[in-house]
């Protein structure tokens, strides 16, 4: 039988919470001081921890300090109660590593929905443990793909994220795999046989069927528009005991932010022509592509929202920086497609890619990231044989070549080695329309050190 630990000054208060824990299957300590929670702790490990912010020896966040550092089964859930949350409290409290936090009077649907997800003592073991730390060297983790030293980072802060309830925010360059992280980090979660439901801000302003954006985000009631002629559920419903994942959040229109920090830090939200609040039982992940402290400057993104997802931020690298990975990737996606090969009944043997694809693919800087290596792995290996050869093996070598010919490049006697040297590379870049690596291939040199003659030229 799970235990649990309240530490609640409030008899009342700490009556029900008992009851309703003993309810749900938890036998129950509890404690109205932060000294006698001491105690408590001193005595046994609870498998969750629900305590008051305001206690009469000091803060319920005090007490963290004090939870044992590595409980069986993993972190130890804390759940912070408060009767006046802010803005502040929230992100102090999640910045302290708490697993969620609740309003009084406390909200006995959602307190049961967090208590479901409390790990029983049997669902971590060492053996997963274990499991997952071989597959992390062998370069996956979950549906992520990886082993370089700045993945890891990312591997790490996710493992820790994961159990808690935490809303995060995800930045990165486009293409480097945002909606994969978030899937990944809420396959770890105890939200994982819940929902996710994705919603792409972008889009969401280009729809065309008139229903309102504060109606695709918390639903509305019938009659609340026009064309409302029942209630619809918002993406707010849907997540309901999952995780909502949010794109691009500094497109989504500043009265939508402003709805959505609302909805967590009230942990309700009212639908469109609706009367009453509705509780909430979502996790929020947001991504977005641009530097979130720049979009906050540009004013695209919600400074309160910004510092309440800060608290739990990944910054994922862009593939450039991540070693070998490049070759990982394109193993994976050869993989992939010969399965699907496969799969469709269609004839031919298993393709293989050659050590030369590979130096292409770590040669290469990849400006759109993994995206554009899965494209490009898919071109080549439908125009390659039994072998994939190289990254340009669907490119029409005459047909480029003839067009490369007929530019010239007129260099008048006198002319500094540097600048001949910067006209013939801006030439190539032209002739091939820009694609630095076969520029590269053409002038005799790696795509790195095209890279780097491309920025001194940008800084002269």
């Amino acid at each position: 039988m799970p235990h649990a630990l309240i530490v609640e000054d409030d008899p009342n208060s700490l009556s029900g919470l008992s009851a309703i824990l003993g309810a749900d299957g938890f036998s129950v300590d509890t404690a109205a001081t932060l000294a006698e929670a001491r105690s408590a702790l001193a005595r046994f490990i609870p498998d969750v921890v629900l305590v008051d912010l305001n206690l009469p020896d000091g803060s319920g966040l005090d007490l963290l300090q004090h939870l044992p550092a590595q409980p069986p089964g993993g972190a130890l859930p804390v759940i912070v109660m408060t009767g006046n949350a802010t803005v502040e409290s929230a992100i102090e409290g999640l910045r302290h590593g708490i697993w969620d936090y609740l309003l009084k009077p406390v909200n006995i649907p959602r307190l049961r929905s967090l208590l479901a997800r409390i790990p029983r003592p049997y669902e971590l073991t060492e053996e997963v443990r274990t499991l997952r730390a071989t597959l992390r060297q062998m370069g996956r983790f979950g549906r992520m793909i990886g082993r370089s030293t700045a993945i890891q980072h990312i591997y790490d802060a996710i493992e820790q994220f994961a159990p808690t309830e935490a809303a995060v925010l995800i930045s990165g360059e486009a293409g480097t795999g945002k909606e994969i992280a978030a899937r990944t980090l809420h396959e770890m979660s105890r939200r994982r046989k819940g929902p996710f439901v994705v919603f792409d801000s972008r889009k969401a302003a280009a729809q065309e069927d008139g229903r309102p954006l504060e109606s695709l985000l918390f639903g509305h009631e019938r009659g609340a528009f026009s064309g409302a002629e029942q209630r619809e559920p918002g993406l707010v419903d849907q997540a309901s005991g999952g995780t909502l994942f949010i794109d691009e959040l500094a497109d989504l229109p500043r009265p939508q932010q402003e709805a959505l920090l609302h909805a967590l830090d009230s942990q309700t939200f009212m639908r469109v022509g609706g009367t009453s609040k509705v509780g909430t039982d979502f996790r929020l992940v947001a991504a977005t592509r641009t530097v979130p402290r720049n979009a906050v400057a540009e004013g695209r993104l919600h400074e309160d929202l910004w510092l309440r997802l800060d608290a739990a931020a990944l910054a994922l690298p862009p593939l450039r920086e991540r070693e070998d990975d490049a070759a990982l990737f394109a193993q994976a996606f050869v993989d992939e497609l010969n399965q699907e090969t496969h799969a469709r009944g269609l004839t031919g043997t298993t393709r293989l890619i050659s050590p030369e694809f590979i130096r292409e693919c770590l040669s290469y800087e990849w400006p759109g990231n993994v995206r554009e290596l899965q494209e490009r792995v898919r071109r080549a290996y439908h125009a390659s044989g039994e072998v994939l050869e190289t990254l340009r093996a669907d490119e029409t070598g005459s047909g480029g070549m003839r067009d490369l010919n007929g530019g010239r490049v007129q260099v008048t006697v006198g002319t500094p080695l540097a600048d001949v040297e910067e006209m013939l590379i801006r030439a190539t870049l032209d002739a091939v329309g820009g694609t630095r690596h076969r520029a590269a291939s053409l002038l005799g040199i790696s795509p790195k050190t095209l890279y780097n003659k491309l920025q001194r030229m940008r800084l002269n």
